[in-house]
């Protein structure tokens, strides 16, 4: 898998021979008096740290694993997403299945990513990478890899969704602005601060990232698909123009998911925060492998 080069620094400085980076290729780099090789299947040596940024190698390929990736995730939240579950070969094999019907009824395209790297051993030792992290499975990709694998795989992935967007009109010219100004803020503040009530949406939601809004119609669509999020809070009172927008939304994306939160009193925040998490944690895409 790729990772930064800083990311790198930063976890040996932290956690020292705690963690073993591997090298996944070999790596030459030129010391100002002699190339040096760094093989692939070594540690990686944060002392050559100079001579990786004078060569403008700022990202380096090394072994998958999985503390590796737990240090990643807890040190850089807002670049490293945790796994959305752990499937055998034939339940992947499913979720693609139904992603790919998902996709061919609706204009929003989700994709299934790797969130691990599974290697076969080549003739002369290293590590070849069948699956890579990060890369999606669509039905084509999917079926290349799964007959290099072992039946018994296990592989961890995720759905290119998270988040919430906050959709609230709002026109500047409606003598109720300033009150509905003031509740689409409660709704803005209840979801950056849903921890602090008491309530984890999920374990990888992060409020400075995954909270979208949308103040009208026109926007709507535009965000929606831009970011991706998997929940749509609807706020205030459904006008005409609300429903049409919601409307041409659902027609963009028929699985989109949707509340509405009428009046976010901040008495009632844990139990609105609470119905949120439910619908939030629906996966579409598992429902018909239960």
């Amino acid at each position: 898998m790729k990772v930064k080069l800083s990311e790198l620094l930063t976890l040996v400085e932290k956690y020292g021979e705690e963690l073993n980076i591997i090298l996944l290729n070999d790596i030459y780099l030129n010391t100002g008096t002699k190339v040096v090789e760094l093989k692939a299947g070594t540690s990686f040596d944060p002392s050559y740290q100079e001579f990786y940024k004078k060569q403008n190698i700022n990202e380096i390929d090394v072994k998958y694993d999985e503390k590796l990736y737990a240090k990643l995730i807890s040190n850089f939240p807002s670049s490293y997403r945790q796994p959305e579950g752990r499937l055998s070969i034939v339940d992947l094999d499913r979720v693609i299945d139904n992603i790919n019907s998902m996709n061919m009824s609706s204009k929003r395209k989700r994709n299934i990513i790797s969130m691990c790297e599974i290697y076969r051993k080549t003739s002369s030792g290293y590590d070849e990478p069948i699956l890579y992290f990060g890369e999606k499975l669509d039905n084509i990709r999917w079926n290349q890899i799964k007959v290099r694998l072992p039946r018994n795989t296990l592989i961890d992935y995720r759905v290119d969704e998270c988040g919430i967007l906050i959709f609230y009109p709002l026109k500047a010219g409606d003598p109720n602005y300033a009150q509905k100004f003031i509740q689409f803020t409660e709704l803005v503040s209840m979801m950056v601060e849903s921890k602090k009530n008491g309530v984890i949406l999920y374990p990888d939601f992060n409020p400075e990232t995954d909270v979208f809004t949308a103040n009208n119609k026109a926007d709507l669509i535009r965000i929606y698909n831009d970011n991706k999020p998997s929940l749509v809070v609807v706020g205030g009172e459904m006008d005409e123009d609300c429903k049409n927008a919601l409307i041409q939304l659902k027609q963009f994306d028929k699985y989109a998911k949707m509340i509405l939160i009428k009046s976010p009193e901040p008495q009632k925040r844990q139990a609105i925060l609470t119905e949120i998490k439910k619908i939030y944690n629906r996966k579409q895409w598992l429902e018909e492998i239960k």
